[in-house]
């Protein structure tokens, strides 16, 4: 496959930017870890507690008191099933307290915390996590992180953009395959992917009563976007090995034109999905970092079920770039179709696991799921 040679190393913007976001994600994960804080603060109605915190980066130091004013469980039309926690708040910057001591004007502020709505005071954010039986109690868990945050939701916004801009991109290899694939035959197979994804959805999703934090519209896009993300994969599992067996046959009657037609086929078939799943899973994965952040007051959690969702999307970004990686490595022009369809029959393991096997052997925030 030569002719892919000229598409391997022009240098293309949204390509370009997709890297630079997804070091910026990092970038910004590293400044939560070594910068941030947060934790857990357990406010009781009678009761004031106080947040003290020393920033690492600027010469700045936050004090935040909080008084909790009154918290209320929201039921559903049943009386039963809670759909939501509020805790109205009165909270004072300590801060700035001093100054404003010396002219006796302390301020009190108020805020309410509810699920998936977070509260935003001064640099903290405060999130619902628990309450106490007798409802007098809340525990709120917290972060202080004005930086950290920044930086990655600027690397999610330059990935969302450099993924819908790289389809618009010209002379790239994925535009190269498309062109050898039929375009009624690849709409066709999208259209159905897309319904298969939406009955998946629709098996998937947790029926009602929901849990409070999954009260909102998040939880549709996220499993959405992950459920058509792994009827790809599924599909070009199934294309894999299709074509490693016409690899196989044509390999060993070398006359036989027809099963090496097969195996190009399912070839291009494979390299042009993976863009659109690997796009799919690596956006439904920071939708549902945006989701975290909203409902727990932080965007990622090592949860088994966010872990083992990156160790698969790394694992088809390493096959996304087979193309390059087969020049890199002995493999000579017959193996390469053969190996490559076995990693596309492979990496669908790693998403069997993710969806399966861990709610069999981890248990987490995604043990619902």
């Amino acid at each position: 496959m030569d002719w892919i040679r000229p598409f391997r190393l022009k240098n293309r913007f949204f390509t370009g930017l997709l890297h630079i976001a997804l070091a910026t994600i990092v970038v910004g994960a590293c400044v939560t870890h070594f910068f941030g804080e947060q934790g857990e603060i357990h406010l009781r109605a009678d009761k004031a507690e106080t947040l003290n915190h020393q920033s690492k980066i600027i010469n700045h130091k936050s004090a935040v008191t909080l008084f909790l004013w009154d918290f209320q469980v929201v039921y559903d039309e049943d009386g039963k099933t809670p759909v939501d926690f509020i805790s109205e708040l009165r909270l004072l910057d300590r801060s700035k307290s001093k100054i404003e001591n010396q002219k006796s004007k302390i301020q009190i502020d108020e805020g309410i915390v509810r699920m998936n709505k977070p509260l935003k005071y001064h640099g903290f954010r405060f999130c619902q996590s628990d309450y106490d039986s007798d409802l007098q109690g809340v525990v709120l868990s917290y972060n202080y992180d004005p930086w950290g945050i920044g930086i990655t939701y600027t690397g999610y916004a330059l990935l969302l953009l450099a993924m819908i801009g790289f389809f618009f991109q010209k002379n790239t290899l994925f535009r190269a395959l498309l062109q050898k694939q039929h375009t009624w035959w690849m709409v066709g197979l999208g259209i159905a992917a897309v319904v298969l994804a939406i009955v998946m959805t629709k098996v998937v999703t947790p029926k009602p009563p929901l849990q409070p934090v999954l009260q909102t519209p998040l939880l549709g896009i996220h499993v959405s976007v992950i459920m058509l993300a792994y009827t790809l994969f599924a599909v070009i599992m199934v294309n894999g090995l299709i074509g490693l067996y016409a690899a196989i046959v044509s390999r060993k009657a070398e006359t036989n034109q027809k099963f090496e037609i097969i195996n190009q086929k399912c070839t291009i078939l494979s390299q042009i999905l993976l863009y659109p799943a690997l796009f799919c899973l690596t956006a439904g994965i920071f939708i549902g970092a945006v989701w975290a952040n909203m409902s727990w007051g932080r965007y990622w959690g090592w949860d088994p079920k966010e872990t083992w969702a990156l160790i698969t999307m790394l694992v088809y970004a390493l096959l996304i770039h087979w193309p390059w990686l087969k020049n890199k490595l002995p493999i000579t022009h017959n193996q390469s179709p053969i190996i490559y369809h076995i990693l596309c029959i492979v990496a669908f393991l790693f998403v069997l696991f993710t969806y399966f096997g861990v709610n069999y052997f981890f248990s987490g925030l995604h043990s619902y799921a």
